[in-house]
């Protein structure tokens, strides 16, 4: 293989790799600040607080580190044990790709089956992401139906919210 066939192949592999942790990241911020929103809904907002109140309360939330708001889940009680071991294994995971990812997996610019399990073990966590996203999002919703709010409700607001930024992506 000549140098240049080689360089290139490093390449799509970066390509590849970039991708994958790229997505990761994303469906983990997206879980770490739903996860900081549920916090907050459950355990310290009240009834006619309002939008601004709320939003304060939140951004505290979104602030502390996905370690800090698990901690705080797990010690009022919101999430069985198994949903809290599966937590507690994707924050594990979570460390693991933002602070020593890349020096433990530099093979797989350079070989297949480390770029194939690498690959396999960035598709898991951001797999575990989506399920624990879609978890706590159908807590959220058990969790307004028991406080009043119809689903009719939320699908409006939803759709609402939607518009508004599918609106400001064309400005």
């Amino acid at each position: 293989m000549n140098y240049l066939t080689h360089q290139l192949m490093k390449a799509d592999r970066l390509a590849a790799v970039s991708q994958s942790v790229g997505f990761a990241l994303w469906q983990l911020q997206e879980l770490e600040g739903v996860t900081a929103q549920y916090f907050v809904l459950l355990t310290q907002a009240k009834k006619g607080m309002g939008l601004s109140e709320g939003s304060v309360l939140v951004e505290k939330a979104l602030a502390k580190t996905f370690g800090a708001t698990l901690n705080q889940v797990t010690k009022a009680g919101l999430v069985p044990p198994e949903i809290e071991e599966r937590f507690k294994k994707l924050l594990a995971e979570r460390n693991w790709l933002v602070h020593r990812s890349r020096a433990d997996s530099r093979d797989a610019i350079h070989h297949d089956s480390a770029l194939n399990a690498l690959t396999l073990r960035l598709n898991g966590i951001a797999d575990e992401a989506l399920s624990l996203l879609k978890y706590i999002a159908e807590e959220t919703v058990s969790f307004g139906q028991k406080h009043g709010i119809s689903t009719q409700y939320v699908d409006r607001v939803s759709k609402q919210m939607l518009e508004q930024w599918h609106t400001a992506d064309a400005l």
